[in-house]
């Protein structure tokens, strides 16, 4: 029995053991980390590298416009036979075998343009604004995408410090129900039956936000591995706590930031440029186009008697191979439709430079907002750090009192309230502050987050 004893309690060791070596704690995982990882691995930015190869292959299909354009035509079938005039319908159909021969005609084509009034050449340009639209909208996928990672790893910081204070909490809640359970054993006369349910209803209380902050930070988890396919669970780095938040730049100094980066504002000068260009492209089409046109053909035909004397009068239209070649004048006169065209064009060009200027004033105002958003995050976390620091005296203060038998529970519990939510309002002003700063390098355009403070 002894021995089996020892067998049991070694075989519990020896699993403990291997399920302390094969459960390895997840990689801490940096905001810089996370970001390279979202650009490597991201849905979003991949779809966009397949527009950008899209976009080059329109390029390199305009630049080899020049190059000889070929077209071939082939045609097999069987023919009735003519070698006997006097054969009626019904004759061919009970002959199939004698009566019957195939044809084939075999064509060639090619064309090599010559002259194309500038149309090939502004198709061209307008490819190569199509290819930097491409990458600009790939910059705008990257911020986006950026900021989407960003806004969640901030979340699960905040989730992961909620979660130590809810613990800090929690802590004080057991010291408080002990004090209290001390106390009516040693009679005291301050202490109320009722004071139990108070210390109840506190605890309660914190469960609920126990859920609800694990549900949210499952999401905040989950919405970061979305992009960065970093599989569950993700580690973070604890969130900044000290005081020395980074300091924005003077708004004058980030507006201008976001007038020479922001990317909606290059790809409407983009757009415009490509509207004018198509402008133009449709009032060319007013002009002809001269090409190099070819032909070789080969035909042949069992069924009718090759013509004998082929000449510039009278041709073989069953047999025969020949190659012809020359300048052909494409022109195309369809006067009233090209006038509509051309004047859609117009409108749609002038509309690009209404909409860009409106544009322009809209990002302005949506820069002014999100700066103010960002320069109120920052003056809060100086007062709720004040307020928190209050919190934790008022707490102290009454805990001391009660466990002195001076204090009342209701007042305890009150202090504990009010303590929880002003460290989560630090917390959360903190957080506020980090997320308002990726959303302004959002809304600006610029790069990396650095370009917008204070050195």
């Amino acid at each position: 029995m002894k021995l089996k004893i020892i067998s049991l309690v070694g075989s519990v060791f020896l699993f403990s053991m291997m399920g302390s070596v094969c459960v390895a704690e997840p990689e801490v995982i940096s905001l810089a980390r996370a970001c390279a990882l979202a650009r490597e691995n991201s849905p979003q930015i991949m779809a966009q590298k397949y527009a950008l190869e899209s976009a080059e292959a329109r390029l390199s299909e305009a630049k080899y416009y020049w190059t000889p354009k070929f077209e071939l035509k082939s045609q097999f079938g069987p023919m009735p036979k003519t070698s006997d005039i006097t054969d009626s319908e019904d004759d061919i159909w009970s002959r199939v075998g004698e009566a019957w021969g195939f044809t084939t005609r075999n064509y060639l084509d090619f064309w090599f343009p010559i002259f194309t009034s500038t149309k090939v050449y502004h198709t061209h340009e307008l490819a190569k604004i199509g290819l930097k639209v491409e990458k600009l909208r790939g910059e705008n996928e990257r911020i986006s995408v950026e900021y989407d990672v960003s806004r969640a790893y901030i979340g699960l910081q905040l989730a992961n410090a909620a979660k130590d204070v809810l613990k800090e909490a929690e802590g004080y809640v057991e010291r408080i129900e002990k004090e209290y359970a001390h106390l009516v054993e040693t009679g005291s006369s301050e202490v109320k039956e009722t004071d139990q349910y108070r210390i109840d209803i506190a605890k309660a209380n914190l469960l609920r936000l126990k859920n609800m902050l694990s549900s949210k930070r499952d999401y905040a988890e989950r919405a970061l591995s979305v992009h960065t396919k970093l599989e569950l669970p993700i580690a973070v780095e604890e969130m900044n706590f000290d005081q020395g938040q980074p300091v924005m730049k003077p708004f004058e100094a980030v507006l201008l930031l976001a007038r020479e980066n922001r990317g909606d504002l290059k790809l409407l000068a983009e757009a415009e440029a490509a509207a004018a260009l198509e402008s133009k492209i449709e009032w060319l089409n007013w002009w002809p186009d001269l090409v190099v046109a070819g032909e070789v053909y080969y035909k042949f035909s069992n069924a009718v008697p090759k013509l004998e004397n082929d000449n510039f009068f009278l041709k073989d239209g069953y047999n025969g191979r020949g190659f012809a070649i020359g300048f052909m004048l494409k022109w195309n006169l369809d006067p009233v439709r090209q006038v509509f065209k051309v004047r859609q064009a117009d409108a749609k060009a002038e509309k690009m430079r209404a909409q860009r200027e409106l544009a322009t004033a809209g990002i302005e105002l949506e820069v002014a907002e999100q700066y103010q958003t960002a320069a109120n995050a920052f003056a809060n976390i100086e007062i709720t750090h004040k307020s928190r620091r209050s919190a934790k005296r008022f707490l102290t203060h009454e805990l001391l009192a009660y466990e002195a038998g001076e204090g009342k529970v209701n007042d305890l519990i009150s202090s504990l309230t009010t303590y929880i939510e002003q460290r989560t309002m630090y917390l959360q002003a903190l957080h506020d502050y980090s997320v308002a700063l990726v959303k302004l390098q959002k809304v600006t355009g610029v790069p990396d987050i650095s370009e917008l403070l204070a050195q």
